[in-house]
């Protein structure tokens, strides 16, 4: 909109339909109810909108499920990790992560769904910092009781995460829970504390990307000639 009300006189009006087209569903929703206050005016632009499919789906959240879980699947056998004993930054990732989930419920019983992905988002961050400095490729020959902890700490951050995910961008957040082995009834809230954590051990699909980056059409078409 780029600042500018809508109006049928002036021929702006969007078709909302065409923009889910082009961008995805679960990708606009997340783009308006991050951005937008509800029940408030908003502005919005292709620029802004591509900025945060790519930013905070694609690469923050997208490209952490999938090194985390093509690790687990290339060196765990395809299950769910064993870890050893937790550190302190382990604990602290998981307990920001369900700590994350109060405060996204609390944000949602406010009618504010911006101030609930923003807490979540915070938290996929620090998980992307977290496995960024423990770096699990190295220790795979030096220290694999180690790796396994870090891919089942990221993967049950993961978990905790998607949970409360699932208002926002149902699509995707299902298919990450998919990915987890998470069953349909092991979904709701109330499975999002560490008393319903993964199980060591359960296997694993195969890992698949869960929210591809968004390329300009005209990209896209150059990278195929």
């Amino acid at each position: 909109s780029r600042g500018e009300k809508m109006s049928k006189s002036v021929g702006n009006v969007v078709d909302p339909i065409e923009l889910a087209n082009r961008y995805g569903v679960d990708q606009l929703r997340y783009f308006f109810l991050r951005e937008i206050p509800f029940g408030q005016d908003g502005n919005y632009s292709h620029e802004a909108i591509v900025n945060r499919i790519n930013a905070d789906l694609a690469n923050d959240l997208g490209n952490l499920a999938q090194r985390s879980l093509s690790m687990i699947a290339k060196n765990c056998g395809g299950a769910v990790p064993r870890p050893g004993s937790f550190t302190e930054a382990d604990s602290a990732l998981l307990a920001d992560a369900s700590g994350a989930l109060a405060k996204a419920r609390e944000a949602i019983d406010d009618y504010a769904p911006h101030v609930a992905l923003a807490e979540i988002f915070r938290v996929v961050g620090d998980a992307n910092r977290y496995f960024a400095a423990e770096e699990p490729w190295a220790k795979k020959k030096t220290d694999p009781v180690r790796m396994e902890t870090v891919l089942f700490v990221t993967a049950e951050t993961l978990r905790r995460l998607a949970i409360p995910l699932q208002p926002f961008i149902p699509e995707a957040a299902g298919k990450l829970l998919d990915l987890l082995g998470v069953l349909p009834d092991a979904r709701d809230f109330a499975h999002a504390d560490a008393a319903h954590a993964l199980r060591e051990g359960a296997p694993l699909p195969p890992p698949a990307p869960v929210f591809p980056r968004y390329v300009e059409e005209a990209d896209a078409t150059s990278e195929k000639d």
